[in-house]
């Protein structure tokens, strides 16, 4: 059941692909807040027609986002770096663009 759920969360919500599904969803009734936990699934990351392993994972970072009727949403994800010929990367995360702290759809909405 509740798989079934995250899959409508992220047909809804979150923009997920290339490896990336909602692993959790917790929340907080007392601070309103909603947290979706969003993971790399894959073993690797594939950018065109390269493939790369997963070198090692950044810490948990969060981005806010839409909110979830009065309930203030998150995202949060520990982001996969890979090993390319320029050195080590993060690889992108479909919600967000480089280096933001909030989602693209609440971008949207400001």
């Amino acid at each position: 059941m509740a798989k079934d759920i995250y899959k409508e969360l992220e047909k809804l919500l979150i923009p997920t692909n290339n490896g990336w599904e909602i692993t959790d969803v917790m929340i907080d009734d007392k601070k309103e807040e909603v947290e979706v936990v969003v993971g790399f699934i894959d073993s690797c990351y594939r950018n065109g027609r390269k493939k790369y392993s997963i070198y090692d994972y950044r810490p948990e970072r969060k981005w806010r986002h839409l909110d979830l009727w009065q309930y203030k949403t998150y995202i949060s994800s520990r982001i996969p770096r890979i090993k390319t010929q320029h050195g080590i990367e993060s690889i992108p995360v479909p919600w967000s663009t480089s280096h933001e702290r909030i989602s693209t759809l609440f971008e949207k909405k400001l």
